[in-house]
């Protein structure tokens, strides 16, 4: 079951290649393997960019505090600490400045050692650069869906500042060495 303000009618805009998870360091072409041509083919083509999205903090207080704040179908989408779950797969659209959809949120939580409610994503890389602000549209289209387990709600844009993926430093270092010990041997 999807979720979220990313509504596309092509299925293949949900798909996520190696490359747009942050995978291409790791890809080997040196031995046979079912889908290696396809793979191959897919190797020079344009790929989104896994990312961080770090929520400004007031945003994050704005969107939680809706909950006691605002009457009900005027709140923002509610999200249970620490993780926002609240489909099988949450597609939370993230806007360039244009308004244009470039990618899209899937999973949103708070992150207690980093202090933040972060969320990772897949955005066309030219519009992955860390430090840029972006948008992610948060909650489902017309006042929520049918789902018994999504509450009425308004959608909410939230400012977010794109950073890497992973977002810890210990966990970046690991798959740098990882991929570095990949093309060394």
């Amino acid at each position: 079951m999807l979720g979220g303000r990313f509504a596309s009618p092509r299925i293949e805009d949900y798909y996520l290649t190696p490359w747009d998870l942050g995978y291409g360091p790791l890809l080997e072409f040196d031995h046979d393997f079912v889908g290696r041509a396809a793979r191959e083919r897919l190797t020079d083509q344009p790929h989104r960019k896994k990312v961080t999205l770090v929520w400004d903090p007031d945003e994050a207080a704005r969107v939680l505090s809706s909950l006691v704040t605002h009457p009900k179908g005027q709140r923002s989408k509610s999200f249970d600490l620490p993780l926002a779950q609240y489909a099988t797969s949450m597609h939370d659209a993230v806007l360039n400045d244009a308004g244009e959809v470039v990618g899209f949120s899937m999973w949103t939580g708070f992150s207690s050692s980093e202090e933040r409610v972060l969320a990772l994503a897949t955005v066309r890389s030219e519009y992955a650069q860390e430090g840029t602000r972006r948008r992610v549209v948060l909650g489902e289209p017309n006042g929520g869906s049918r789902k018994p387990s999504v509450e009425q709600h308004v959608q909410t844009e939230v400012w977010v500042t794109v950073g890497p993926a992973p977002s810890a430093e210990p966990a970046r270092r690991y798959r740098e060495q990882v991929a570095r010990a990949r093309r060394s041997s």
